[in-house]
């Protein structure tokens, strides 16, 4: 790139559209030119000269010189170039007032909504059985000291690494993972298989003729339910996950009580 196409660059960048930035460069290099010279050393259709010379002397960077045909000179490049960045500066200086009012502003709804919560951010519901699979590994993973739970038909079976794992990292940190089935569990060959393989890693386990739900309780402040519909088909449920200590401290004397009254596996 030459140094009149960098010129040119520059100029539209402080503002100038490329027709004026032509223009002026062309008069630079004279110290005077008509309308008609410097549409043609500028190469500005001559259908636009005079709107190109016009803009330009407004702006202040070209002088119209009166006589028997109008010359145009340009004004030294020092005071032109400082014009353009007044003008900038002055756009700048509107911009940070409208900024500062904007911030003004939106300062007190911000700070107003961030002390505003939903009154049910506490609950998620997950709407499907791949959801539940991975918000119970994720809560599970994230266990600490305690994992109550309720087994119900039908059975959440799989992939059981995830389950194995948390059960050993508890029991052998000195947690707890309790669980109570349902006594068709036994039946169930894979649900069997299942039951042997946390018994091994650590899960004490229980059967109780019957349980009212699929439920977990995570560290006293996590609950897991899957809630089947009271009127629509029995395989119709709802699994919820609700972070709420006092509900799980409710649903642990739940657990406690059946826990007495179910027989050891």
């Amino acid at each position: 790139m030459g140094d009149l196409d960098r010129w040119r660059r520059e100029l539209t960048e402080l503002g100038l559209t490329g027709y004026e930035a032509r223009v002026y460069l062309a008069l630079v290099n004279r110290s005077r030119y008509t309308a008609a010279q410097v549409a043609r050393e500028s190469g500005v259709p001559r259908q636009r000269i005079y709107d190109v010379l016009s803009g330009l002397t407004e702006r202040g960077l070209v002088r119209a010189l009166p006589g028997q045909v109008t010359r145009y000179t340009a004004v030294d490049p020092a005071s032109a170039i400082e014009r353009l960045l007044a003008a900038h500066r002055a756009q700048f200086s509107q911009l940070e007032q409208a900024t500062a009012r904007l911030v003004e502003a939106l300062v007190p709804a911000w700070s107003h909504g961030r002390d505003e919560t939903d009154p049910l951010d506490y609950v998620e519901v997950l709407r499907d059985r791949e959801m539940l699979s991975e918000r119970l590994e994720d809560i599970q993973a994230e266990a600490k000291k305690e994992i109550l739970a309720m087994a119900k038909l039908p059975y959440l079976t799989g992939d059981s690494t995830s389950g194995l794992a948390t059960i050993r990292r508890l029991t052998q940190a000195g947690g707890t993972v309790r669980c109570i089935y349902e006594g068709d569990a036994l039946v169930h060959s894979e649900m069997l298989a299942d039951i042997r393989r946390y018994a091994a890693a650590g899960e004490h386990a229980r059967i109780a003729a019957s349980v009212p739900m699929r439920m977990w309780i995570v560290d006293g402040t996590r609950v897991v339910m899957s809630l089947r519909d009271p009127v629509a088909d029995s395989s119709s449920t709802t699994n919820v996950l609700i972070e709420h200590p006092a509900l799980a401290q409710c649903l642990t004397y739940a657990f406690e009580a059946i826990w007495e009254g179910a027989s050891p596996v």
